[in-house]
This record gives C-alpha cells, sequence and structure tokens, in this order.
C-alpha cells in the first residue's frame, strides 16, 4: 500500500512537467506583439505632434549701408561783431532776427573830432613833403648831410602813417556785417557808449546748415570727406548733403569723431540747434530685408533670425542690424537664400523638425521683395 502511494505521488508531480499547456500561446509571443502594437502607437503620435510653421522665401539683395548717429543742426558760420573804437551810438541798422547782406550797416557810432584829426595829418603831410623836397635840392649842391635828409624822409613817412591811423579809426565808426547772415542778437541801443572791443550783435550764417554728429571709431573708417548723408530732423524735415568735415582726432572722453553733413538751407527755412537724426552712406552691401518682428533671441541674448532647411529642420541665424526704415530692417549674416519662419518662431528651437507651410501672403512675390506700396525713399537699398 505504501509503494503505490508513492507511485500516485510521483506521477501526479510528473504531469506538471509533461503537460505545460502546449496548445496555449507562448507568453513571449504576446509580449512581443504588445511591444509592436505599442511603438505604432507613439509613432502615430509623434508624427501628429509635428508643429506647423509658415516660411517665406528670402533672397539677399544689395542694400546701402547706413551708419546712424543722433545729431543737431548748427550754422555754418557765427560770429560776435566788436567796436574797433571808442563811441557812442548815434544810428542802428537792422533789426534783430532780420537777414542782412554783406556790407550792411549794423550800427555807427558818434565822428567827434576825427574828421577834424584827418584835415590835420593831411596838412603835417604837406608841409613834411615840402620840406623833403627841399632837403634833396640842397643834397644836390652838397649843402645838407645824410642824416638830415633821412631825418625829413622819416618825418614825412611819420605824417603819412598818422593819416592811415586816423582814417582807420574813422572807418571803425561804421559796424556793417562781414557776409551775408542773420542778426541773431543787437547788444546795444541808441545812445550807448562802446569801448573798443564790446560786443555790439551776433551774427549767424545758416545757408549752408551744418548737421554735426559723433560717429564711433568702427565706423569712421568707412566715411568720407563729400560722401552723401541724409538728415532727419525733429520736426520730420528731410534734408540731403554732404559731409564736409571729419575730426582727425577722436574726442578723448568719448573715444568719437565728429561729423559735419552740409545741407543746402535756402531763403534760411530750417533753424540751428534742431536734434536730428544723422543717416551717412557706407557703401553697399548684400543683405536681407525683413520685418523687425521675424527677430528673435538666442539662449546668450544675440539676435537673429530662424529658417527651415530643406529637411524640415529649424536652424537658428544670428544677424547684425546694418539699416532701418518704417518698412522693416536690414540684416547681414544670413545665406544668400533660405526660407525664413514668419510665422510660429517662438514655439520651435533650433534642431527641431517642422512642417513648413509656405506663406500665402507672399504668393507671387520673389524673395523678400516688398510689396509695390512699400517701395519707397525709405527703403534702405535706395538710401
Amino acid at each position: 500500500m505504501a509503494t503505490g502511494v508513492a507511485a500516485a505521488v510521483v506521477l501526479w508531480m510528473l504531469s506538471g512537467i509533461l503537460f505545460d499547456g502546449s496548445d496555449q500561446p507562448p507568453a513571449r509571443q504576446r509580449v512581443v506583439n504588445t511591444n509592436f502594437d505599442s511603438t505604432n502607437t507613439a509613432s502615430s503620435e509623434t508624427r501628429a505632434a509635428v508643429t506647423s510653421v509658415t516660411i517665406q522665401n528670402s533672397t539677399a539683395r544689395t542694400v546701402a549701408r547706413e551708419i546712424v548717429v543722433s545729431s543737431r543742426s548748427e550754422p555754418n558760420r557765427s560770429v560776435e561783431l566788436r567796436a574797433e573804437t571808442d563811441g557812442a551810438i548815434v544810428a542802428l541798422g537792422a533789426e534783430r532776427g532780420s537777414k542782412v547782406a554783406t556790407g550792411e550797416l549794423i550800427a555807427r557810432l558818434d565822428m567827434r573830432d576825427r574828421n577834424a584829426r584827418i584835415e590835420e595829418a593831411q596838412a603835417l603831410i604837406a608841409q613834411r613833403e615840402l620840406q623833403y623836397e627841399a632837403a634833396l635840392r640842397l643834397e644836390g649842391q652838397q649843402l645838407i648831410s645824410d642824416v638830415q635828409i633821412a631825418e625829413a624822409l622819416a618825418q614825412l613817412i611819420s605824417a603819412r602813417a598818422a593819416l592811415e591811423r586816423h582814417q582807420v579809426d574813422l572807418a571803425y565808426t561804421t559796424i556793417v556785417a562781414p557776409f551775408d547772415a542773420v542778426l541773431e542778437e543787437r547788444l546795444v541801443e541808441i545812445g550807448d557808449y562802446v569801448k573798443s572791443g564790446d560786443t555790439v550783435a551776433k551774427l549767424v550764417d545758416i545757408d549752408p546748415l551744418l548737421i554735426v554728429g559723433e560717429v564711433n571709431e568702427r565706423d569712421i573708417a568707412d566715411l568720407h570727406v563729400g560722401g552723401i548723408g541724409r538728415a532727419r530732423l525733429i520736426g520730420g524735415e528731410s534734408l540731403e548733403g554732404q559731409i564736409r568735415y571729419l575730426s582727425p582726432v577722436a574726442a578723448q572722453s568719448t573715444r568719437t569723431f565728429q561729423v559735419e553733413l552740409a545741407v543746402p538751407n535756402p531763403g534760411d527755412v530750417q533753424r540751428a540747434g534742431i536734434t536730428a537724426e544723422l543717416r551717412l552712406h557706407a557703401g553697399e552691401i548684400t543683405a536681407h530685408f525683413l520685418s523687425p518682428a521675424l527677430l528673435t533671441l538666442d539662449d546668450a541674448g544675440a539676435v537673429g533670425v530662424k529658417a527651415v532647411d530643406d529637411f524640415g529642420q529649424v536652424q537658428y541665424f544670428p544677424v547684425e542690424i546694418v539699416s532701418s526704415s518704417a518698412d522693416g530692417i536690414a540684416v547681414t549674416g544670413l545665406p544668400d537664400r533660405l526660407r525664413l519662419i514668419t510665422v510660429g518662431q517662438g514655439f520651435v528651437n533650433a534642431g527641431q523638425f517642422v512642417d513648413a507651410v509656405p506663406d500665402p501672403t507672399t504668393a507671387g512675390r520673389h524673395g523678400n521683395e516688398l510689396p509695390a506700396s512699400k517701395r519707397s525713399e525709405d527703403n534702405p537699398s535706395r538710401l
């Protein structure tokens, strides 16, 4: 009986090995199938998560590089007229703020005894001439020495010099404009007594008008005397002219160079002392023209744009702004041709794959050409 029970137990234990459920699918096969289905599902979700961005084809073109500096308008010339002799003011000419021509009366001093001094000097000259002629006649008779002849000549020359001094002093009693200008200030009135050196009036010449600014040491090499430039005054007026002066030495405090742009100002319409924006032509470069809204910042704070390559991958390009206008900006540092992201650049990063959709608003235009309504004088390519 014990042997029979032991045999039955052994047979029961062996039944788990001999019959392993081979009619069911292997567990490993189910696991593989499960993993395969999970991979397919993840791939579908990845394709559905690709970001769509709008792109625009941009082509580099030749534009005028500009150097933009803050500036101010200044007169071409500014002088203070000072009295060159003493006397009381007896007459006045132009009023303050009026235009004066060369030689026009500003003020006149009283004559006092100046005419009498001139008559006295003329009479003395006549006497000295007679004395000198007599000395020459006596020299022929050897009745006078060479010293006496030289003394007579010196007295004649002295008399003539005295006459010239009196005539110059008389001329100084009339104060006139030395050039065409505007009488900015008149500091005397009739009856005022002035001494030699006292300021009588201030004159300014504002045609041409000077637009004066400071250029940094990196840009000064791109400018030259005779170069063209344009100034926009704070009131909106636009003036064009030529560079008249470039400082040969930088200012010690700012390391900048002074530049003067001379612009015609017929009729003295524009005034001096007005704030202006000075744009100086500094040659031509190849650049892309685009909207400032397309600019982004990288992690380091550098300004750049995002584009999509032929494989749909986002690229980031640092740029340098070379000019700007109301219609957009010109930048360098980009390939000659690229596909700029115009919508969605803030939601994608460099290296990311995206779905690039052409911008419908640029269909039919080549590159980044401006609409006809915006091709104006402000376009940097025409500055």
